[in-house]
């Protein structure tokens, strides 16, 4: 019995970070202001394969019975942003099972990055006059960690970068099709994180991603490259 309930845990934990960490489309939009609040704008969506995985084992769970795995996980986000003193007018809209949308303002980004639980000392996002940075690799993985709570999960680790180091893309696919069938390889070949960048004056130059006008970047990865991370994924927009 005991090993059951132990076995129903792990199932969970799996279906939950497949379902948030895969299949989806997320993006993200900051505009850089010239004076006061800066914003942001987010939306994360979930195709419904995962959302059925979801329902079907949300049964064995004893906690939160009142809220779905990825509520509490999408919520647990909105609560941490309203926690930083960075952040104003923060929201988050539920648009149906599988879509969201948020948006946030805030004063000092990589002061959110770090409230957010990245540390004093992170490496992940810099700012410097009118440039930024953004740069994940397996050196500086475990200060994303904290940022996003549900990759600190023990059961989650399993299906992340660190315990998937050397692993190539097709092994991972395939360990994915035999843990949840065939549709879950191509689910997650779809999924896509994309940020965009509203710049207050002209862009002069970039690194990675691409210009999409005077003032607006954009990078774009999938999300097989960070569930991997066998390179680092950065880029570095000036303005």
């Amino acid at each position: 019995m005991k090993i059951r309930k132990q076995t129903t845990r792990l199932l969970l934990a799996v279906i939950a970070a497949l379902a948030l960490m895969s299949s989806c489309t997320i993006t993200e939009n900051i505009s850089f202001k010239q004076t006061g609040y800066h914003a942001s704008a987010y939306a994360f969506s979930v195709e419904d394969f995962f959302i059925a995985v979801l329902e079907d084992f949300s049964e064995f769970s004893t906690e939160n019975e009142d809220i779905s795995l990825m509520d509490k996980a999408i919520g647990d986000f909105e609560k941490a942003l309203r926690y930083s003193p960075t952040t104003k007018n923060v929201g988050l809209k539920k648009l149906d099972e599988h879509s969201y949308e948020g948006v946030f303002e805030f004063t000092d980004l990589m002061r959110l990055v770090t409230d957010l639980g990245a540390g004093e000392n992170q490496s992940l996002l810099d700012i410097n006059g009118n440039s930024m940075t953004f740069f994940l690799s397996m050196d500086n993985y475990e200060q994303l960690v904290p940022v996003i709570p549900f990759l600190a999960d023990e059961n989650f680790e399993a299906f992340g970068p660190v315990y998937n180091q050397g692993l190539n893309e097709a092994d991972y696919l395939e360990m994915i099709s035999f843990m949840l069938g065939e549709e879950g390889p191509p689910a997650i070949e779809r999924s896509v994180i994309t940020l965009r960048v509203n710049t207050p004056k002209e862009i002069t130059s970039f690194s990675n991603g691409r210009k999409v006008s005077a003032s607006v970047y954009e990078f774009s990865f999938p999300l097989i490259d960070f569930l991997l991370l066998a390179e680092p994924i950065t880029f570095t927009v000036r303005w």
